[in-house]
C-alpha cells in the first residue's frame, strides 16, 4: 500500500509539473523566414506533436516532442512548393494551429548606373546600398587595373570619376558590392 501511495504521488508531483495557468496559445508562437519556421514553447507542455498540412488539407509531417521545458523547434520547408502550410499543435488536452507561408528569399540586384558626361569623365550612381563597402574598379581595354576605390557607405552614392590620358571608350568599370554581387559597364 505504501507503494501504491508513492507511486501515485510520483505521479502526480509528474503531471502537475507540466500543469500551467496559460493557455497552449498562450506559450505557443511561431517566427517565420522565407522558407523556414520555428515553433517556440515558452513553458514546459510535456508531451507535443507538431504536425504540418499543405494548403490542400493534407498532412505532410507529423512529430512528437518532449517539452519538458521551455524549446525552440525549427523546421525547413525548402524541399517543398512555396505557399501557405497549417501548422497544428496539439498535446493532450489543447491544440492551437497557425497558418505560415513559404516563399523563397528575393534575391537583391546591384543597382548601379553609369553614363558618360564627356570624352574623359563618367558619372556613376549605387543606391539601395545594405552594408557599406562597395568597390569601384576601372580598367583599359586589355583588362589591366587603371584605379579602384572603395567606398564605405550605407544607402548609396553619386560620384563622377574623371579619366586624365584616356577617354570614356577606352576603359570599362566594374561596380561590386560588400555581398560580392558585381556589375560592370562598358562605354563606348
Amino acid at each position: 500500500m505504501k507503494t501504491l501511495m508513492t507511486a501515485v504521488l510520483a505521479l502526480s508531483i509528474f503531471f502537475t509539473s507540466y500543469a500551467s495557468d496559460k493557455s497552449l496559445m498562450e506559450v505557443t508562437s511561431i517566427e517565420t523566414k522565407d522558407q523556414r519556421f520555428s515553433v517556440t514553447l515558452k513553458e514546459a507542455v510535456g508531451r507535443v506533436h507538431i504536425s504540418v498540412y499543405d494548403g490542400k488539407g493534407r498532412m505532410i509531417d507529423r512529430n512528437l516532442f518532449r517539452a519538458n521545458e521551455p524549446l525552440v523547434i525549427p523546421f525547413n520547408l525548402s524541399q517543398l512548393p512555396e505557399g501557405k502550410y497549417r501548422v497544428k499543435v496539439e498535446t493532450k488536452d489543447e491544440e492551437v494551429n497557425f497558418e505560415v507561408s513559404s516563399r523563397k528569399p528575393i534575391e537583391k540586384k546591384l543597382l548601379a548606373y553609369a553614363n558618360v558626361v564627356d570624352a574623359h569623365t563618367i558619372s556613376l550612381k549605387v543606391v539601395g546600398i545594405e552594408k557599406p563597402g562597395t568597390s569601384v574598379t576601372i580598367y583599359n581595354q586589355s583588362h589591366r587595373k587603371i584605379a579602384t576605390d572603395n567606398i564605405h557607405v550605407l544607402g548609396g552614392f553619386e560620384k563622377n570619376y574623371v579619366l586624365k590620358d584616356l577617354k570614356t571608350s577606352d576603359v570599362y568599370m566594374r561596380v561590386t558590392d560588400a555581398s560580392g554581387k558585381m556589375k560592370y559597364f562598358y562605354f563606348d
